[in-house]
């Protein structure tokens, strides 16, 4: 669906305590069937830069150019296994325990982590913390001129 337009991506995030952040992303696309390569870029918000578009590309935190990694598909460049199985669920992962992995197993706050369950629903900029898991989650894509297009179906001009 991507590869049919410019998209932006909006991911809103909720802790327990109820406070929400977002991170918002003016570049975001997803490769073909097959490896479903990430690129994204240009974040900004208050949720930090979970997909670590601000850290070197050989850094294991940065996710663009990763390829989409399940426990049945590892495509990730971890050399001592699968990231999806050991955080806990398919992601975008290169070789090493990213800072987000909005699919891993939902855990309450009292659930806590161990080694044999994966990290849960995490985005570590936010509260600087690897181990904790949200609340809720969401990811919002949709084309970087939709306020454009909306303006010109208010206009009566239709979608161009």
């Amino acid at each position: 669906i991507t590869a049919q337009n410019s998209y932006e991506l909006y991911v809103e995030l909720e802790d327990w305590d109820g406070n929400v952040k977002y991170a918002k992303y003016s570049t975001f696309s997803v490769g073909s069937f097959g490896d479903y390569t990430l690129s994204v870029d240009g974040y900004s918000g208050t949720a930090g830069d979970g997909f670590g578009t601000d850290q070197s590309t050989s850094s294991s935190l940065c996710l663009n150019g990763a390829k989409f990694s399940t426990r049945w598909s590892d495509r990730d460049t971890y050399s001592s296994g699968s990231m999806a199985e050991h955080d806990g669920g398919g992601w975008w992962y290169t070789s090493g325990s990213p800072y987000s992995n909005l699919n891993g197993p939902y855990f309450r706050d009292t659930d806590g982590y161990s080694s044999n369950n994966g990290y849960g629903v995490k985005w570590r900029p936010f509260k600087n913390d690897s181990y904790y898991s949200f609340k809720k989650t969401k990811m919002m894509v949709r084309p970087t001129d939709f306020s454009t297009r909306v303006a010109n179906i208010k206009l009566g001009k239709g979608q161009t």
